[in-house]
Order: C-alpha cells, then structure tokens, then sequence
C-alpha cells in the first residue's frame, strides 16, 4: 500500500508499512479518556466485528460516521484512535454516539497498523479498518490526502459483507 500522503499540499510519509487486508489484525495498548490503559484484542470476547478509525485532526466527518454507525444492527465495537487528547477533542467526545475514544500514547496502533507519520509526532494517518469477528483485517479505508472523506457508502456494503461472510472458523484457527 502507497506510504505517501498529503495535507494542504504538504506531503508526509508513513514510518511502517501499511496492515493489510487479509492479514490478522494486532493487538495494542490504548488509554481511554479516563486515562486508564486498555487492551484491545483483533478478536473481540463477544465475536462482534470491530472498526477501528485514526485521524488527524477533529472534523463533523466523524459525526457523519458515529450517525452511520450508531445505526448498525450487527453487533460492532467502534474505537476513534488519536495520538493525544486535548480538551477540544475530549469535549468532541462528549457527541460521540458509537465510538469510544482512545489515544495512541504507547505508539502500537500507529506502529501496529502502519498509521504513525514520519516527523509528525502529534496525529495519525487518516485510516478505517474494518476488522472480521475471527480477527483478521477485512476491510481498510486509507486516505492519501488527510482533507479527504471516507467512502462510507462503501463501509456500508463491507460491513454487511463482513457479517455475512463470517463462517465462525477463521483463517489462522
């Protein structure tokens, strides 16, 4: 997957390589917005699928996506994954419907999913990974230019898909 993007005409690179779809999803440590670290397992205990979603910078576009996602009949956990908090972005939560909030202070998502930009230390790379109840990468979004919207028309029909497809097996199990 191209390592290169773009904000405001700037261009940036990505440290790792872009997860890919297929692949199992990692593991990594967060810290909530009560500052108490979390796990976050590619399997989740009660087999929903899980979407995780990391951005640079707060936009009604998350809200847009919460809305899409607080609508979902499937069982799905939602995590919205940022480098730091600060008070403009803990208020923001506050709309939040679907997703809880998690900061990437210990760089493993970053580093993990191949978000984390190279001399940019404060935000993540714009991305969606939608992952399979089995654990494994089942669809991503990864927007080269940070100013660019996600495609949630096709979220919608990788969501139904993923739901659908799931035989209970896994392809590592």
């Amino acid at each position: 997957m191209e390592s290169n993007l773009t904000c405001k005409g700037q261009s940036y690179t990505l440290v790792e390589e872009f997860i890919d779809v297929g692949y199992m999803a990692e593991d990594f440590e967060a810290k909530t917005i009560e500052n108490e670290k979390c796990l976050i397992k590619r399997s989740n205990p009660q087999k929903a699928m899980s979407l995780f979603v990391s951005f640079p910078f707060v936009c009604e576009e998350l809200l847009k996506l919460d809305e899409l996602l607080s609508h979902v009949e499937v069982p799905l956990v939602c995590y919205l994954i940022c480098k730091r908090f600060d008070a403009s972005l803990l208020e923001f939560s506050k709309k939040l419907k679907k997703f809880q909030l998690l900061e990437d202070s210990f760089e493993e998502f970053g580093l993990g999913y191949g978000t984390k930009i190279e001399n940019l230390e404060e935000v993540l790379a714009k991305a969606l990974f939608l992952i399979s109840k089995d654990g494994a990468v089942f669809y991503i979004d990864f927007l080269q230019d940070l100013q660019d919207s996600f495609n949630l028309e096709r979220l919608r029909v990788e969501l139904n898909r993923a739901y659908i497809t799931y035989t209970g097996v896994g392809c590592h199990g």
